[in-house]
């Protein structure tokens, strides 16, 4: 090994847990401020999504009620609360003598079994790992606990010798095997099993998934297996399938089966039920119209059962009586912060450092830095100041080096999409190398430079010759992989690719992928076992020119780690950098990793382990207009009044609304715009949007076509997001204004590219400081990380002067949270607790968002814009849709024929998505607007009209949502939202009445964004 190599460790520690020695957090020179908390008592009389079981003397029922396991007596009544609000606890079972519970909680990261006494103390932990743990059944003998868990890369069923604490696996299928019972003798468990097909052809009794290689079908069917390993097919089930439970006498099961739009028990007798090749047909018993949720149902005599459905507990016979409601009452505690919140600078026009620095790269000499910032591509001569490449308003992204330093590929939309480029940086001379139907991102030459290897679309790893242009498929297409590196002699291509648990659940981690160019298989190498290796991004893996390490962040900062030519870690990682890094590249002689760390720019020494900063002097000015505008609004819709103003002068002085008075001629001094055949609204916000780079400059005009004037990103790669605020804010580029914050914080396992995959310790503080350098103007928590975390995320980001988000309800309302995303959205849980399967939301989540006073962006859109599609053709008929890449208007064409073919489900379910939001908003529920991944922009005018149509809103309320409460969300009322003297000049002239037809809301004819008019031709038009 060479002697850089071998002066990898310099004052570094490895350790085979997931530890992060950061430095200390730099102290702001003030104070934090302490928080103000208020509490609120919240008494909750029906659940959404909770599980009930009976203990066996039929006089104690647990719940698990919002994540915390509560008792009551059988008939009903005050419940106890037996955990605390931090645990997530779920699906309780009793042990045979009753004195204990056992339970799924999420205390700690990862679902383990955990168990408590029925009066709430001896709480314990029962399994350990990184994995997870799910769907605990005691058995009868109470010696046992039957479980399904991930540890061996599907989910399995296992079981816990309570005395000894040994595990024990009792299912070895390659597909998922889960929701085990015992039956009353413990000689059989009844479980369902889920096995992955692989079906051209529609196949009965088979449902479709996407897993992290592609789309499959899944065959279902309720299992049972005996003590000697044998397993019988006992029903095959045309839906989602969960939790058998066995009769007292073993002869029959209940399971809740889900499809479509209903949910169900059915029974089966498991003695009639024929062999594995004849099962047999079991019968409802619940009625069609009920909202059975997914759970082991608790028996509690030969006939009669207790389940949970309907926002309620309930009793039944299997005659199919009506049942008979478990009524409670369970008290939780919200603690809400009141905060001084940070306001944002619309008017300052002094200089200010550049953050917005994007996927730095340094030269093979190690003299130079190419990167992207303001809109354009720059070149950084270490120790000098930045020189600008170029000088346009189109889009540049990701430049890389080649080896002999004299070129650099980057990505660009000069012409009309985004392409990969060549500039030869002796002549200035930029070449042209792609043009594909989809963005061509992330490029990176091979070590002879003939070949450059890139991302094109959703993930499809392709080659293209640099000389002849020629390009080849490298790879079938992969969930967000991260950039391309290649091994020292170009016949190995790595990358951060994703590596789920299991395909029962989407989350997992990243591997680095190793892809022969001569076709041998893939191979999955981690010098980390159960850690991410980077976030599928800039941040690694990248192998050394030399071929002998890889570096790669792993909790936030730099590691290296030695490898074999074909790319197998051959020793430890080795730390080198305590401190969050992003974009990390070597120089050509293998020694020293540029990256970039929080604000600034560093480099690290692998011979003495020196990191230095390494200056960029670069600032940007807010372009503010300094001219009189003067518009003339036949009718006004203020944001405030629910009538319309009419015949007004409004008068722009520069980027704001100096007044509004009647009209009058002598006002019509400067610029002036007539609309009084129109209605002047404000400028339109989408609170949820996660804006793709891949779609380049035409994307704010877009927005902006719409009258959307603002985006708030709940989730952005943290150095594009501030590039975009300081390229719009500079004039560079014109779009909507930009509310950001970073990666989503998420746990040890994640799903979307650019997540972060957190530990609780220093990495925390560490991404904390780096939203206060950057400037984050909220922070959003993510599904996989635990509840103890997330508080404490609260209170930081609360002391910094910020809101946090989340899709969670509950308990994160009861330690602060300020909003939630999504209706229902994506849950760690496998089932949400804001809303069912069935789309229904019930008391307990109408109760806590009101008095908490947390807003909800439903994103109503996500599901609803194909269907709006195809009921309203204009809806996508508009020329507007011309300046979308053509991928994204081919997928939305796709989804509609999807709609088509099953249009009844479709408004079926849209109907249900409209009576969550009427429930919101007849509560008081402070109701947002944002579009999520649809197409964007006019997505939202979908959603509008949705929740005028669907959910019975008006068109005043539905205009208030996307505009003055979206702007108090904000922290941002003083600025934005409403049409008023004072405020921000964002307007947006549209034909019609929207206050009476909320469609017209979209018959954009002009926009006035910060003071500065477009009329809709010119955002159609190339620039």
């Amino acid at each position: 090994m060479q002697k850089a190599n071998r002066r990898l460790l310099v004052s570094s520690l490895y350790l085979g847990v997931s530890v992060c020695l950061f430095a200390p957090a730099e102290s702001s020179g003030q104070e934090e401020p302490r928080l103000a908390v208020k509490q609120i008592e919240v008494t909750l009389e029906e659940g959404t999504d909770f599980a009930a079981s009976v203990s066996p003397d039929g006089k104690i029922i647990a719940i698990d009620l919002q994540g915390t396991i509560w008792r009551l007596p059988a008939m009903g009544g005050a419940a106890k609360a037996l955990t605390d609000t931090l645990g997530d606890a779920r699906q309780p079972t009793f042990s045979p003598d009753g004195k204990q519970i056992a339970f799924q909680s999420y205390r700690t990261g990862n679902w383990h079994l955990w168990a408590v006494s029925d009066e709430g103390t001896d709480l314990r932990q029962l399994t350990f790992g990184p994995f997870d743990d799910r769907e605990p059944h005691w058995s009868r003998n109470g010696t046992k606990i039957v479980f399904s868990s991930d540890r061996k890369g599907t989910y399995d069923l296992w079981e816990l010798e309570l005395e000894t604490g040994r595990l024990h696996r009792l299912t070895t299928g390659a597909g998922n095997e889960f929701s085990p019972a015992w039956s009353p003798d413990d000689q059989r468990i009844a479980f369902v099993s889920e096995q992955d097909l692989v079906v051209v052809p529609s196949v009965p009794g088979t449902r479709t998934t996407i897993s992290g290689e592609g789309i499959s079908e899944s065959l279902r069917s309720v299992q049972v297996l005996f003590r000697d390993g044998k397993q019988r097919t006992v029903a095959m089930v045309a839906g989602d399938a969960s939790a058998p439970s066995w009769s007292p006498d073993g002869t029959m099961l209940l399971f809740n089966e889900i499809e479509g739009l209903e949910s169900r028990l059915l029974l089966l007798d498991v003695n009639k039920s024929g062999s594995s090749s004849s099962a047999s047909q079991p019968r409802l018993v619940t009625l069609p119209d009920e909202d059975v949720f997914p759970f082991r149902a608790s028996w509690l005599s030969p006939t009669e059962f207790l389940y949970t459905a309907d926002g309620e507990i309930k009793r039944r016979d299997l005659d199919l009586n009506n049942p008979e409601s478990v009524a409670f009452k369970a008290t939780v505690t919200l603690e809400r912060h009141t905060y001084k919140r940070r306001r944002r600078d619309f008017d300052s026009t002094d200089p200010q450092p550049v953050l917005g620095i994007v996927t730095p790269a340094v030269s093979p000499d190690g003299n130079n830095i190419a990167f992207v910032a303001l809109g354009d591509l720059w070149l950084l001569p270490i120790g000098r100041k930045p020189e600008r490449l170029t000088e346009d308003s189109f889009f540049e992204l990701h430049p890389a080096w080649s080896s002999d330093g004299e070129r650099l590929v980057y990505a660009c939309d000069r012409a009309g999409t985004i392409d990969l480029w060549i500039r030869n940086l002796r002549t200035g001379e930029d070449r042209q190398l792609t043009d594909l139907p989809g963005a061509e991102t992330y490029p990176t030459w091979s070590p002879d430079n003939s070949v450059v290897a890139f991302s094109e679309g959703e993930g499809t790893l392709k080659l293209v010759e640099v000389v002849s242009g020629k390009v080849n498929d490298l790879h079938a297409p992969l969930p967000g992989p991260g950039r391309a590196t290649w091994s020292s002699d170009g016949t190995i291509v790595a990358v951060s690719a994703f590596n789920r648990y299991s395909s029962r659940f989407r989350e997992g981690r990243n591997d680095i992928l190793l892809i022969s160019r001569d076709g041998s298989p893939d191979r999955r190498v981690t010098p980390f076992p159960h850690r991410s290796i980077g976030s599928r991004g800039t941040d690694g893996p990248v192998w050394s020119p030399d071929g002998a390490m890889m570096a790669f962040t792993s909790d936030g900062s730099v590691w290296v780690v030695p490898v074999s030519k074909a790319g197998d870690p051959i020793g430890p990682p080795q730390r080198f950098v305590n401190e969050l890094a992003e974009a990390i590249s070597w120089t050509g002689d293998s020694r020293a990793i540029l990256f970039m760390a929080a604000d600034r720019l560093q480099r690290v020494s692998l011979d003495d382990g020196r990191v230095e900063t390494l200056p960029l002097e670069l600032t940007w000015r807010r372009k503010l207009p300094t001219d009189r505008l003067v518009v003339h609004a036949g009718r006004l819709f203020d944001g405030r009044s629910d009538s319309l103003r009419r015949d007004v002068d409004i008068i722009i002085d520069g980027h704001r609304i100096q007044d509004i008075t009647a009209h009058r001629s002598e006002l019509h001094s400067g610029r002036t715009v007539e609309s009084y055949q129109g209605t002047v609204i404000p400028g339109l916000i989408d609170m949820h949007t996660h804006q793709e780079a891949g779609f380049g400059e035409v994307l704010g005009r877009i927005w902006l076509s719409y009258g959307i004037t603002t985006v708030r990103e709940p989730a952005a790669n943290a150095y594009e997001a501030r590039e975009r605020l300081e390229s719009i804010s500079s004039g560079k580029r014109i779009g909507p204004r930009e509310f950001f914050t970073g990666p989503t914080f998420d746990g040890s396992r994640t799903y979307y590219k650019g997540a972060l995959a957190m530990d609780a310790g220093a990495q925390l503080e560490a991404e904390l400081q780096r939203a206060r350098k950057l400037e984050y103007d909220f922070i959003k928590t993510y599904v996989r990380l635990s509840d103890p975390v997330q508080k404490r995320i609260v209170e930081r980001a609360h002391e910094m002067g910020i809101p946090v988000t989340s899709h969670e309800l509950y308990p994160a309302a009861a330690y602060g949270t300020d909003g939630v995303e999504h209706y229902r959205g994506t849950s760690r849980r496998g089932y949400s607790p804001k809303a069912t399967w069935t789309f229904r939301t019930y008391q307990d989540v109408i109760e806590i968002l009101s008095q908490s006073g947390m807003v909800i962006t439903p994103t109503m859109g996500v599901f609803s814009f194909p269907l709006a599609a195809v009921r309203e053709p204009s809806l996508f008929e508009d020329r507007r849709l011309n300046l979308f890449p053509s991928p994204v208007i081919q997928s939305t064409r796709a989804a509609m024929e999807d709609v088509r073919k099953d249009r009844i489900s479709e408004v079926n379910r849209l109907k249900r998505l409209g009576r969550i939001v009427k429930d919101y908003n007849e509560a008081g529920i402070r109701i947002l607007v944002g579009t999520d991944i649809n197409a964007y922009a006019v997505s939202l005018h979908a959603e509008l009209q949705h929740f005028v149509e669907e959910a019975g809103l008006s068109p005043f309320q539905a205009l208030q949502a996307v505009s003055l409460h979206a702007a108090e969300s904000l922290g941002a009322a003083e600025d934005l939202g409403t049409i008023e003297p004072g405020k921000l000049a964002d307007l947006v002239i549209v034909d019609g009445n929207p206050l009476e037809e909320i469609r017209d809301a979209r018959r954009v004819r002009t926009v006035i964004q910060n003071g500065t008019v477009y009329d809709l031709q010119d955002l159609l038009s190339r620039p």
